[in-house]
């Protein structure tokens, strides 16, 4: 009751407000999200239950009749559309089991990113973490019992000390403290400095990230399963590198939570020749080709 009266009274002192769109924010929770910005961020109503892309499912007119009529004249019951094999996941080996992602990386959520890569950016971070873990109760097939771990998808020493915090070890606390779930970031650690991902395509991302991490104790791993968190997956080459390193080191289950999925890459544009900076995004379907057409010993021929 104090510690609310307190709460109060600060708010009417220093008005709070949302870090995305500056709006005041009195009582919504999280406390650096207004109700509108909120609404802005909303789940994948039809995700991949491998990769967590969202599907677009195209039912047809027929389908859309609340009943169709067979040629003899008599009712036929509609079928169930049938879901469409996710482009992501097809040719495509995971290491992790599955990836819980919350909403596409478009708009309020691109913006959100942006600001929680931020050094200031660590409130919404945290809000962004609760957001997390209420709507991760409600997801089929999620139990924090499964898990050991939380384990943030770690960043490079060099990176660390140049960033006041790393946003995913935020993002897994968070989630930590809301169910009751043990948080680590000593588990997986950056074997070398990567790039930032941000511009690079599909296949760049992929050979950015190859052999990337490793587990410093792998004794600490064996037998266990962990729960991966991210704040943004697009290739999904990350949480590909960071899985397959614990899935070596002898763990028994990896899965994956991420706030925002990306479902396109930046292509290069011009002669690749004349060394051009310029980039726009790919289409959804070269976005797939891409990573169809790009193998893993390709990507380790060209680091090693």
């Amino acid at each position: 009751m104090i510690v609310e009266g307190l709460r109060q009274i600060l708010d009417l002192l220093f008005p709070r407000v949302c870090m995305l769109c500056r709006r005041p924010v009195v009582e919504e929770q999280p406390a650096w999200l207004c109700s509108s910005c909120q609404d802005d961020l909303s789940p994948i109503p039809q995700g991949c239950t491998k990769c967590g892309a969202p599907i677009q499912t195209r039912p047809s007119p027929v389908l859309n009749a609340s009943l169709n009529h067979s040629a003899s004249g008599g009712p036929k019951r509609p079928k169930k559309p049938k879901l469409p094999e996710c482009p992501f996941c097809k040719g495509q080996r995971w290491e992790f089991g599955r990836a819980w992602c919350y909403t596409v990386y478009q708009s309020t959520a691109s913006r959100a990113v942006r600001v929680m890569k931020e050094a200031h950016g660590e409130p919404l971070t945290r809000s962004i973490g609760d957001l997390l873990a209420v709507w991760l109760k409600s997801q089929e097939g999620f139990t924090p019992e499964a898990y050991d771990m939380i384990v943030p998808i770690p960043q490079h020493w060099l990176r660390r000390l140049t960033h006041r915090y790393n946003q995913a070890n935020t993002l897994g606390e968070r989630i930590g403290q809301s169910l009751s779930m043990r948080c680590s970031e000593s588990v997986l650690r950056r074997s070398r400095w990567t790039q930032k991902q941000g511009m690079k395509t599909i296949s760049e991302r992929r050979e950015n990230l190859l052999e990337a991490f490793e587990v410093p104790k792998p004794e600490t791993v064996r037998y266990r399963s962990f729960l991966l968190i991210d704040d943004v997956m697009t290739s999904g080459a990350t949480l590909q590198e960071a899985a397959k390193a614990l899935r070596a080191a002898g763990a028994r289950r990896v899965d994956a939570v991420v706030f925002a999925r990306g479902v396109n890459a930046p292509k290069r544009l011009g002669n690749p020749q004349t060394q051009s900076r310029s980039k726009e995004d790919l289409t959804f379907d070269q976005n797939i080709r891409e990573i169809q057409e790009t193998t893993t010993e390709d990507l380790r021929r060209r680091i090693h």
